[in-house]
């Protein structure tokens, strides 16, 4: 008897609690939407359309249903408990049974709490998104004006305006990270315009030159190093690229470099320079100490030297680093280069066509004295008409130099000299293994090496006799 009345009891018990908290939590959502304070929606492709009520609800029932679980678990394995008889059920037995009613009360009321605390950090997560995605629209929003005002200056037909507008524009690059490639474009696209006639448009275009190089020196830290710069057919006067650092592409085609001097002397490369049809016509071009890091290399197509000092020295390169130069045309350029290449870098000639160039191909005595692997220096089916080719640097410390296939016409050979410190310096064949010459044709053109290896016009060079053969032969 008193067995059926217990479950009786703990079963309306329980009705009883759910009954009472569901209707509180109807009360509370009532009174919220009553006074406007109503939960925001939340996004339906996280959370659904999904109420307070309904998250409450759902949440008692799995906690019903892991009480359930867990008391039928017990009760399998420890048994049912043996109830007193009703005659031993006294006031201690039913302060017990509260005590339970109560704990069980409680426990469903920390359910809803928990609820109620998961929901609303989750609608508080989703308030975040909302302000933080309204907040970048907002800054994004700010940035295209700023873009539309700098771009509008940029047009502007005077050169103070336009000025201005160079310096809002690399600052909005500064500023718009997702975008500062395109503001880097812009003013490269500026420089690319036909020359505005007035006063003034010479000071906008040194402006863009000004900027870049604020930003791209070797030891500043700033985003912009990792950028593409198109310098396509843009003209240089007296341009100064030195101390720079690109990490992207760099390209000059077709752009023309002219005035007194055009420096990219101790420019780091990290990525391709490329100068296909650049015509190279200032006084002196210089790229000494240039760096290649990574990837980087340098590509000569086409391009044209007039005139001039070409600077190519002292070089410093990875393994496998190539400064090529392919079709290219010099005339009357002197041409510097020194095969010090740190980290045997190369630099190779292939179809190239010299006219009434002096050109000098030695050895950095400094890199030799400190360890420095040296490059390498390949020539081939080129060819060289008037001028020297000054051979006296290379002979005694290593060098590597290959000519193939190449014309000399009218040349002066030069084997001997000093270096500026007053040391001797002399091209000895018998002591250089490292000089190769193979198919060389001779015009007019005396080259004092071994008759028996190089005489007459058209001659072959072989490569791997020893230094003793050498001497043997002479």
């Amino acid at each position: 008897m008193w067995s059926w009345q217990a479950g009786e009891v703990a079963r309306y018990l329980a009705i009883a609690v759910l009954l009472i908290a569901a209707a509180a939590v109807l009360r509370h959502g009532a009174r919220d939407r009553e006074r406007g304070r109503g939960l925001p929606t939340l996004p339906t492709r996280r959370y659904g359309d999904r109420t307070m009520v309904g998250s409450v609800l759902g949440w008692l029932f799995i906690a019903v249903l892991v009480l359930a679980a867990t008391s039928v678990g017990l009760l399998w394995l420890l048994g049912w408990p043996a109830f007193p008889p009703a005659r031993e059920f006294g006031v201690a037995q039913v302060l017990e049974l509260l005590k339970i009613a109560l704990a069980v009360v409680a426990g469903f009321g920390g359910v809803v709490l928990l609820a109620v605390n998961f929901r609303r950090q989750k609608v508080t997560e989703a308030e975040h998104e909302l302000a933080t995605a309204h907040a970048e629209r907002e800054q994004t929003q700010g940035y295209n004006e700023r873009f539309g005002s700098a771009a509008e200056q940029l047009a502007h037909d005077s050169a103070a305006v336009r000025l201005a507008g160079v310096y809002a524009m690399a600052g909005l690059g500064d500023d718009w990270s997702g975008q500062r490639q395109v503001c880097a474009e812009v003013l490269w696209a500026y420089l690319r315009l036909p020359v505005a006639s007035g006063a003034g448009e010479a000071e906008v275009r040194a402006a863009v030159l000004r900027v870049l190089r604020d930003r791209l020196g070797v030891d500043r830290d700033s985003h912009w190093h990792a950028l593409d710069f198109d310098f396509t057919g843009v003209e240089f006067v007296d341009t100064d690229f030195s101390g720079l650092r690109f990490d992207g592409t760099v390209i000059f085609d077709g752009a023309r470099f002219s005035g007194e001097l055009t420096s990219f002397q101790g420019t780091r490369f990290g990525g391709l320079l490329s100068c296909h049809g650049t015509t190279f016509a200032s006084e002196r071009t210089d790229f000494s100490g240039v760096e290649f890091r990574g990837s980087g290399r340098a590509e000569f197509v086409g391009a044209r030297f007039e005139d001039g000092v070409l600077a190519l020295e002292s070089v410093d390169a990875t393994a496998g680093t190539a400064i090529d130069f392919y079709r290219c045309a010099f005339a009357g350029t002197t041409v510097e280069l020194a095969t010090g290449m740190r980290y045997a870098g190369l630099v190779r000639f292939d179809r190239c066509e010299f006219t009434e160039c002096p050109v000098t191909i030695e050895t950095d005595r400094t890199w030799i004295e400190d360890g420095s692997l040296i490059g390498r220096v390949l020539v081939s089916d080129c060819t060289l008409e008037g001028g020297s080719l000054d051979l006296c640097g290379v002979a005694d410390y290593g060098a590597y130099l290959r000519l193939t296939d190449t014309t000399f016409d009218t040349v002066q050979v030069v084997l001997a000299g000093t270096f500026p410190s007053g040391h001797a310096r002399r091209m000895d064949p018998a002591r250089n293994s490292r000089f190769v010459a193979r198919r060389i044709t001779l015009r007019d053109t005396d080259l004092p090496l071994p008759v028996k290896v190089l005489a007459g016009d058209a001659m072959v060079a072989p490569d791997t006799r020893s230094g003793e053969e050498w001497r043997n032969a002479e």
